[in-house]
């Protein structure tokens, strides 16, 4: 399996020669990010976040251990040109325009003079910031700015894209935006790894997540696998009022849809899955069954509680 990002034992502790004790902020952090998916870093304020992605970005060096990309060192110069980056809060010079920004940008990222227009037209038109391609960055909105941030992170192509929390700050419908962006990314192959405190957004495009508490990995995999199953739902289609009778008992939630038919939702027993199995026999696709699982954000606050109660 090729892996986009690996730590090994990886830690980074602050300190200088004036304070008798160092403080790490990351500690032994072993990790292993598969190609080809979008990676949700997740953690409470302080937790290190920001730290490990200074040291994928080779933006500080590690005190112990070592973070590799794609099999190679973050200081590889071919490894840097594989890479996008926006950080948290970026600035960028007010007096700009969006176009010449991006025209320094394609500079530094020793983009052919003769591709750069068509380049900065193309990901001007994918984050949606086309009409302001001569408006002053200084006049932009924090979400104008985020989407300028993507711009340029996504100018040089990159293979590996890194985003600290890009979803804060913005309203509803540009998390919505941006995470069509971020899983579009994901389409044209680019490798996604971003930190975010909004977990029900990070639930719904992340394939995999880690969360970090105080420099510790409480855990890191497959969404799907770390969400624990919590029972099932189950939907009644419109006329099988009979079905729905024998199920409302045993719900722990239900509503009736406009279309006439009902979702249940049901604790996980193993007798309740003997009684769905008859009534599947005795009234053929009156019903579909599909597994309920834990939430992230109650997944989360579980994980860093028992933490903390470890600690």
């Amino acid at each position: 399996m090729e892996y986009a990002i690996e730590a090994e034992n990886l830690g980074k502790t602050y300190g200088t020669l004036f304070w008798k004790q160092k403080k790490p902020a990351l500690n032994d952090l072993n990790l292993q990010i598969p190609a080809g998916i979008i990676y949700g870093f997740l953690g409470p304020n302080g937790a290190g976040k920001t730290t490990t992605i200074k040291l994928i970005m080779d933006l500080i060096r590690p005190t112990t251990g070592k973070v590799l990309l794609f099999g190679k060192p973050p200081d590889d110069i071919e490894i840097k040109h594989m890479m996008g980056f926006l950080p948290d809060y970026p600035a960028f010079s007010s007096y700009l325009t969006a176009y010449e920004f991006l025209t320094i940008c394609s500079k530094l990222l020793k983009i052919p003079p003769l591709e750069r227009r068509d380049r900065i037209d193309e990901v001007l038109q994918t984050v949606n910031m086309a009409k302001h391609t001569n408006s002053k960055l200084g006049g932009f909105s924090r979400g104008m700015t985020q989407r300028i941030g993507i711009a340029q992170a996504i100018l040089n192509k990159p293979k590996l894209l890194i985003l600290d929390e890009p979803l804060t700050g913005l309203d509803p419908h540009g998390r919505q935006e941006l995470m069509e962006i971020i899983a579009a990314q994901k389409r044209k192959g680019t490798n996604v790894f971003f930190s975010s405190h909004i977990l029900y957004d990070v639930e719904k495009i992340c394939d995999y997540v880690g969360i970090l508490n105080e420099g510790e990995l409480l855990c890191s995999g497959p969404i799907e696998t770390l969400l624990s199953e919590t029972g099932a739902r189950v939907h009644v289609k419109h006329g099988e009022h009979e079905v729905a009778k024998m199920l409302m008992e045993d719900a722990t939630g239900s509503i009736k849809l406009p279309d006439g038919s009902w979702d249940f939702v049901f604790p996980a027993k193993n007798d309740l899955k003997n009684k769905l199995e008859d009534i599947s026999k005795k009234h053929p696709n009156s019903l579909t069954l599909t597994p309920a699982r834990e939430k992230l954000e109650d997944f989360f606050f579980r994980k860093i509680e028992n933490a903390r109660q470890i600690m």
